[in-house]
C-alpha cells in the first residue's frame, strides 16, 4: 500500500515542478465550422501538433522566439509570419481559414499510436465514433451498439446489457479479446477478465470511442488480442454548461441522465454526471421452460439448453452509476485531473461459461487522477468492486465476488529528425486482488504485472514512413512476454495510404481459469445408481459405499500452469479519401494462432491423476469396479481423480490445447453525399482452419463467414434520421456450456432527432425496429425489439 500511495503522491506533486516556457495556442475553423485534423507546425523548432475535432490546438513547452507558423490539411497549406511566443504566456492564433475540406479529411484518431493523429495516416486499421455519432444515437445506453454497424466489429449481444465486443474471431461469452479503457482507466471485472458494460460512463458524457482491429498487445499489453477499444468523456473545458435528458419506452424503461460543467476559479474546471435506469429485461427463468430449442437430456450438452436449478429472483434491472471530475490547467497549459465515481447494478443476467449468472448487488467505487503534459502522461487509477449477491441460475449458489485495482502508467513522447520522427515510450504497473469469500475460490486470490513500451515511427520521405513498436510484459501470474510490431506506411497520394504489418499479441488465462475452486453440478450417488442396476453392478454396491462414491462430488478446478493464449498477424491495409467524399477503408489479414485454453473438461489436467482405489482389490473386483464406473461416467471417466484424503471426485479442468490458422476481410465505406446525406456499408469475410484441439473439447471461433451492414443518415441543424440495418450469417456456437447453432438473422436500427432550438430536443431510438426475435449467442436471450424515445434540456 505504502508504494501505492508514494505513486498517486507523485502524480498530484508534479505540477509543482513548474515549466517556463511558452505557448501557442487558437481555433481553426473553415466556412463549413471547426477544423478538426489540420497539422499546426512551428517551422524553426520542429514542433508539431493536430487539431482536435472542436478545431482546437495546444503546443506547449515553446522557446521564447519569433515563429512563422504553418497550418496544412492535405494538399491545403496556410503560412503566418512574425508570431510572437513569451515566456510563461500563452500566444492565441486563431485562424478562419478559406479551404474547401471534406470531413472525411478533418478526421483524427488517438489510440492506434497513443498520439494523435489522421485516420489516414495510422498504422492500423482503425474506426472512430464521433462525438455528434455518439449524441444523435446513443439514448438507449448500451455503449457497444455504438460499434455495431462499423466495420470488422463483432458486437454479440446476450442481453440487454450483456454484450460481448470482439473482431477477427474466436469469440466467447464474457469475452475478454478486446480490453475497454475509459479515459485510460480499466473497468472490467478482473476475475474474468470481461467487461461490466452497465457501470461505465453515460453516453450524455462520451466524447468519442476509438476500436483498434487487430493485435494490439505491444502498445497495450495483456488481453489485446484483437484490438482495444478507447473511450474518452468530454472534458469540463471544452463541454460547459449542462445537459439533462429523460428516456423511457418499451421494457418499462425508465432512464435519466445529467451532466453539468462550469469553470470554478481562475484556470480550474468541474464536471459532475450522473444515471439512473430502470427497465424489464429480455431474460426469463429456464427451472421450467427454455424460450428456444430444447432442454438437455441426461448425458447430452450440444445444441439444447441446460435446465437451470432456479429462476431469475428480479425480472427487474437497476443502474445507477456517477462521477464528479476537477480539471487544473497551469501557466505550462499542463492539466491535473482528479475524478472519482460510483456506480451499483441490480438484475442484469450474465452469460458466462459455467452458466448464467444474475448480478443482485454491485458497487463499483473508482478513483482517477491524470497529470498530462505536452510530451507526457502520468495516470494511475483505483477500482474497486464489491458484489455480495449474484446468484448461478444453473446452481442456486450464491456467487461472492470482491476485487480491488490499483494501476500506474507513465508515458512520454518526443519528435526528433526535424519533425520526421516520432517516440512514445512508457511504463505501467498493475495490482490486483480478489476474494470470493470461499463461493469461487478456496483462498483469496492476486496478482500484480509491470510492463515497458515503446514505438518509433519515421517518415523517410513524405510519402513513405517505418512504425516499430514492442512491449515487455513482466506478471506474478505466467511467464514474460514480448509483444513486438512492425508497420511499414506508404502514402500514394495526399489522402491515401497503403501498409503493411505485422503484429504479435497474447492474451492471460484469466482468474477463474488459474484459480477456480467450485461444485460443477450435483454430487453422483454412483452407490445407488449399482444399486439399482441390478447385477452384477448390484454387488459392487457395498465396495462403492465403502469407497465414498455415495456422493461423488463433481468439481471445477483452475490450473496454475496454464500458458498464454498467442496470435501472430500479418496484415495489408488500405485507408483512402476519393474524390473528397468517399472514405474507403480495406484489411486482409492472416493469423497463427495457438495455446487455446479449453472450457471445463475432465482428464484435462496433469494435477489430477486418474483415480486410483486407496485399498487393494483382486484383478477380477477391481476390474468390475472400473468397467461400472466408465460405463456410469461416459465421457466424465476421465476426470475421476483421488481427492487428498483418498476418496473420489470427478474434476473438471482447463488445459492448454489447439491451435488454429484464420484469415479475414474487413471492408468500410462512407460516402459523404452532401453535407447533409451520408451512406454507409461494411463487409467481413472470415475463415478458420482447426490446426489441433484437445479431444472432447470444441474449438469453435464463434463468428460468422459473411457479414454486412448498410446506413443512411440525413442531418440537418435542427433535424436528423439515421437507419442501419445489421445482417449475419449463420454459425456454430460453443463456449463453456452453451453449444448449438446460431441461425442467421438481420437487425434494422433507426435512431432521429429534433431541435427545436439550443435547448430543447426531442430523439427516438428504436433497436430492432422490425421486432425479429433471435438469438446472438447459444444460451443468450431471445431478442426482440425496443424502442425509446427521449425529451432533452440543455443550458
Amino acid at each position: 500500500m505504502r508504494s501505492k500511495l508514494s505513486v498517486l503522491a507523485l502524480v498530484l506533486a508534479f505540477p509543482a515542478l513548474g515549466f517556463a516556457q511558452g505557448q501557442l495556442t487558437g481555433t481553426l475553423t473553415t466556412a463549413d465550422g471547426p477544423l478538426g485534423g489540420a497539422t499546426v507546425v512551428i517551422n524553426e523548432v520542429a514542433m508539431a501538433e493536430i487539431t482536435q475535432p472542436d478545431g482546437y490546438y495546444l503546443l506547449k513547452g515553446v522557446p521564447a522566439g519569433t515563429y512563422t507558423v504553418t497550418f496544412s490539411l492535405g494538399e491545403h497549406i496556410t503560412t503566418v509570419n512574425d508570431v510572437t511566443i513569451n515566456s510563461g504566456q500563452a500566444t492565441t492564433l486563431s485562424e478562419l481559414l478559406d479551404w474547401d475540406v471534406s470531413f472525411a479529411e478533418t478526421i483524427t484518431v488517438y489510440s492506434a499510436s497513443r498520439r494523435r493523429e489522421r485516420i489516414v495516416e495510422a498504422p492500423a486499421a482503425v474506426t472512430v465514433i464521433s462525438e455528434l455519432e455518439i449524441e444523435r444515437e446513443s439514448s438507449h445506453g448500451q455503449l457497444p451498439r455504438l460499434l455495431e454497424a462499423t466495420p470488422g466489429a463483432e458486437i454479440t449481444q446476450s442481453g440487454l446489457y450483456d454484450f460481448n465486443l470482439n473482431t477477427r474471431g474466436f469469440n466467447s461469452s464474457l469475452n475478454r479479446r478486446v480490453p475497454v479503457l475509459l479515459d485510460g482507466r480499466d473497468p472490467s471485472v478482473p476475475f474474468l477478465g470481461a467487461q461490466d458494460w452497465p457501470s461505465l460512463a453515460s453516453s450524455i458524457d462520451l466524447a468519442s470511442a476509438e476500436l483498434v482491429r487487430g493485435p494490439s498487445s505491444a502498445l497495450y499489453g495483456t488481453n489485446a488480442f484483437n484490438g482495444i477499444l478507447n473511450l474518452t468523456t468530454k472534458s469540463p473545458r471544452f463541454s460547459r454548461g449542462g445537459e439533462f435528458r429523460l428516456s423511457a419506452g418499451e421494457l418499462s424503461t425508465l432512464r435519466g441522465d445529467l451532466r453539468f460543467a462550469t469553470e470554478v476559479g481562475e484556470s480550474s474546471y468541474f464536471k459532475v454526471m450522473g444515471s439512473l435506469t430502470q427497465s424489464d429485461d429480455f431474460y426469463v427463468s429456464r427451472n421450467v421452460a427454455p424460450e428456444y430449442s430444447q432442454f438437455c437430456t441426461a448425458g447430452i450438452s450440444k445444441d439444447c439448453l441446460r435446465r437451470e436449478a432456479v429462476g431469475v429472483a428480479t425480472d427487474e434491472d437497476k443502474i445507477a452509476l456517477g462521477s464528479i471530475r476537477f480539471d487544473h490547467y497551469f501557466g505550462s497549459g499542463d492539466v491535473l485531473t482528479v475524478e472519482g465515481g460510483y456506480s451499483t447494478a441490480e438484475g442484469p443476467v450474465l452469460q458466462t461459461g459455467i452458466g448464467r449468472i444474475q448480478v443482485l448487488e454491485a458497487n463499483r467505487p473508482w478513483l482517477r487522477l491524470n497529470y498530462n503534459s505536452d510530451h507526457f502522461n502520468i495516470l494511475s487509477y483505483y477500482n474497486d468492486r464489491d458484489a455480495p449477491e449474484q446468484l448461478s441460475l444453473a446452481s442456486g449458489q450464491n456467487l461472492i465476488l470482491d476485487a480491488t485495482i490499483f494501476a500506474a502508467e507513465v508515458q512520454a513522447n518526443t519528435g526528433f529528425g526535424k519533425g520526421k520522427g516520432q517516440l512514445v515510450g512508457g511504463v505501467s504497473y498493475r495490482d490486483e486482488d480478489i476474494s470470493s469469500k470461499g463461493t469461487l475460490t478456496a483462498n483469496d486470490v492476486g496478482g500484480d504485472r509491470q510492463a515497458i513500451f515503446g514505438q518509433v515511427e519515421y517518415a523517410f520521405t513524405d510519402r513513405f514512413k517505418t512504425v516499430l513498436a514492442a512491449r515487455y510484459d513482466d506478471s506474478s501470474l505466467h511467464d514474460s512476454k514480448v509483444a513486438p510490431k512492425v508497420a511499414l506506411v506508404f502514402a500514394p497520394s495526399t489522402n491515401q495510404t497503403l501498409r503493411l504489418t505485422y503484429n504479435e499479441a497474447f492474451q492471460s488465462p484469466n482468474y477463474s481459469e488459474f484459480f477456480l475452486q467450485a461444485a460443477a453440478g450435483a454430487p453422483v450417488p454412483l452407490a445407488s445408481a449399482a444399486t439399482g442396476a441390478g447385477l452384477p453392478a448390484a454387488a459392487l454396491a457395498p465396495l462403492l459405499t465403502q469407497l465414498g462414491f455415495e456422493g461423488t462430488p463433481v468439481l471445477a478446478l483452475g490450473n496454475s500452469n496454464l500458458e498464454l493464449e498467442e496470435i501472430a498477424t500479418w496484415e495489408i491495409g488500405y485507408s483512402g479519401i476519393l474524390g473528397g467524399k468517399l472514405f474507403l477503408t480495406a484489411d486482409y489479414y492472416q493469423s497463427d494462432l495457438e495455446n487455446f485454453v479449453t472450457d471445463l473438461l475432465p482428464g484435462v489436467n496433469p494435477a489430477f491423476a486418474p483415480y486410483q482405489t486407496p485399498i487393494a482389490l483382486p484383478p477380477s473386483v477391481q476390474a468390475g469396479l472400473f468397467g461400472f464406473l466408465q460405463a456410469a461416467l461416459g465421457n466424465n471417466f476421465p476426470g475421476l481423480t483421488n481427492q487428498a484424503d483418498g476418496s473420489p471426485a470427478i474434476v473438471v479442468s482447463y488445459a492448454n490445447a489447439g491451435s488454429a490458422e484464420s484469415e479475414g476481410v474487413d471492408l468500410g465505406l462512407n460516402w459523404y453525399v452532401t453535407p447533409q446525406w451520408n451512406v454507409s456499408a461494411t463487409y467481413s469475410w472470415f475463415d478458420f482452419t482447426v490446426i489441433s484441439q484437445q479431444l472432447g473439447d470444441q474449438l469453435l471461433p464463434n463468428s460468422p463467414e459473411n457479414s454486412y451492414s448498410v446506413g443512411l443518415t440525413y442531418a440537418n441543424d435542427s433535424f436528423d434520421i439515421g437507419l442501419t440495418g445489421r445482417f449475419v450469417e449463420s454459425f456454430d456456437w460453443a463456449a463453456g456450456v452453451f453449444q448449438g447453432p446460431i441461425p442467421s438473422y438481420e437487425v434494422f436500427n433507426l435512431s432521429a432527432n429534433y431541435h427545436f432550438n439550443d435547448s430543447w430536443s426531442i430523439g427516438l431510438n428504436v433497436a430492432n425496429m422490425l421486432d425479429d426475435e433471435h438469438y446472438e449467442a447459444f444460451g443468450g436471450d431471445l431478442l426482440g425489439r425496443r424502442a425509446l424515445a427521449s425529451v432533452k434540456f440543455g443550458w
